[in-house]
Order: C-alpha cells, then structure tokens, then sequence
C-alpha cells in the first residue's frame, strides 16, 4: 500500500474508532515510579497500543529525567500559538512518547478564556495516534489530573512488600481517597518473590481500606525481585526490550494484558482535547471553591 493509501488508512481508523481513550494513571510516593511506568508502556506498546505519558513530575522522578531526554519546548509556547503540541512530545527508547505536563497546575489557573479555549484546540489537533494514555501523576494536591471529572479512569497505586512500603501504599491510598474522592485502585506489588505473597499483601491491605476508607482494592500483578529490572533502567529501556526474557518482562507483559482489557472511557472523551477540557474545567472549579 503507498504513503498516501496508509494515511488514509489510519485517518479512516481513527474516524471510525470513536470508543474512547484509556487512562490510566500510575501513583507512588517512591524513587521507581518513572521505572514502573516506562515498563508499562513498553510493555503496551509491545501489545500494539499508541501509548502517550503525560508527566507531572519533574527532575529524576520524571519520565523525561529518568530517560534523559530533554523537552524542547513548554506548555507557554502552545499557548501563545507559537507551537503546536506535537513540537512537546518527545521520543524516548523503544518509541515511548512523553508530553511533559510539570507545572501545569499553576499555569492553568493564570489562562484567560481565549488561552484555554486555543489550549484545547491545541490539544484536539494533535496528529500522532493515541488510545492509550499513562499518567505520571504529581503527588496530592500537586496534580491537576487526578479529579475525578478529568477523564482518568483507573489509577494504578504501587506498593512494595516490606512493612514500610505497605504503609506508605496505603497512606497515598487515603490520601487519594481525601483529596480527590477516588473510592477504586488498582495495586501492582513491586519486589515480591511469589504472586501469592502479593496478592495476600493487597487482600490485606483491601480489607483495612474497605472497612475505614469505604475504598475497593484490586490486585493486577506484582514484579519480582529481578536484576535484570535494574539493568534495563540503566540503559533507559523498558525491561520488556531490553531483556525479553526475564521474569520482570513477563510481570510486566501480563499487567499490561489486564490493562488493555479494561473499559475504554465511556463518558463521550474521544481525544486529548476532550481530556485538557475537562482538566480546565475541574481546575477552574477548585481554585474557584479555594
């Protein structure tokens, strides 16, 4: 098929399929979370999806500082109509696309009516396929995509299987729970040798959180111990690439699996437009209650 004939393929496509975006975002007060989910898109891209990270975070707990890439462009630009929002994404190893979103929260509160509406505009033209969003969300309040109105669907928490790092899963749970009203996690059990020490770990900790948070729990995977993990992150690939054989690829494959059957968005958000609108939106109505 020629160039021409392929783009009007997927053009077609993408008309065609209206059934939503998928967003997921991938919370945790902890130094792995770019690596947890680098791995997760690595691993949904290996599936077929046109997977985009929408990154809150800044410095080393951001994709781009994890990855070492380097943004050429901001947000302020897109805004004054001086780049379109393709000119913000940045490409990583194994095709991960980044849109670095850090210190959106502050910015979009300063926006006049007319800003916001080309912000949208911008968002709604942008021409790389997606229908798979992973958001690397900002920590509490610091984050303007975690609302319940801005279109993310699942959230992804993750936990660790010492003491410690399952109190800190479920304080960001609570915290999560407070601060934005979300009553359903997801949780993946990093660093756990057997599945059914994770999955007794998420029981446990489901219960606690069903009965003094009124919050459900469901347990999608966990990754064990594996070298192999910490070699990819210091080649800045998804293990999935870079070591398709290990046993934290084969974690991160069947997470990814579980991922891409859950529901699309069933609530009319077709689009990165749709998604910064409701961003506004929620953000408009916060700073106004504030």
């Amino acid at each position: 098929m020629s160039r021409a004939g392929t783009d009007q393929a997927e053009g077609l496509r993408r008309l065609i399929d209206r059934s939503g975006l998928q967003v997921v975002s991938v919370s945790r007060d902890g130094s792995d979370q770019p690596g947890a989910i680098v791995n997760l898109a690595g691993a949904l891209a290996e599936l077929g999806r046109d997977v985009l990270i929408l990154d809150e975070q800044t410095g080393a707990r951001g994709i781009t500082g994890a990855l070492g890439l380097k943004p050429r462009f901001d947000l302020g630009e897109v805004i004054a109509g001086r780049r379109e929002l393709d000119d913000m994404i940045v490409t990583g190893p194994a095709g991960i696309r980044v849109l670095s979103l850090a210190h959106c929260k502050g910015l979009l509160s300063e926006l006049s009516e007319r800003e916001q509406r080309r912000l949208v505009e911008r968002f709604g033209r942008l021409s790389v396929p997606v229908d798979t969003l992973l958001v690397q969300s900002a920590s509490g309040q610091a984050s303007s995509l975690l609302s319940c109105g801005t279109g993310v669907r699942e959230v992804v928490v993750l936990a660790g299987g010492g003491a410690r790092e399952i109190t800190a899963g479920y304080a960001l749970i609570k915290r999560l729970n407070n601060e934005f009203a979300r009553h359903e996690f997801h949780v993946l059990v990093s660093n756990v040798a057997s599945e059914n020490m994770a999955r007794t770990i998420v029981s446990n900790m489901a219960t606690v959180a069903r009965r003094y948070l009124r919050v459900s729990l469901d347990f999608i995977g966990h990754v064990p111990p594996d070298e192999k993990l910490q070699h990819a992150a210091r080649l800045g690939l998804p293990v999935v690439t870079a070591f398709p054989a290990a046993a934290a690829a084969a974690s991160f494959r069947g997470m990814a699996q579980a991922i891409a059957a859950w529901p699309r968005s069933e609530d009319g958000i077709c689009g990165l437009g749709d998604i910064m609108s409701r961003v506004i939106s929620s953000n408009n109505q916060r700073t106004a209650a504030a």
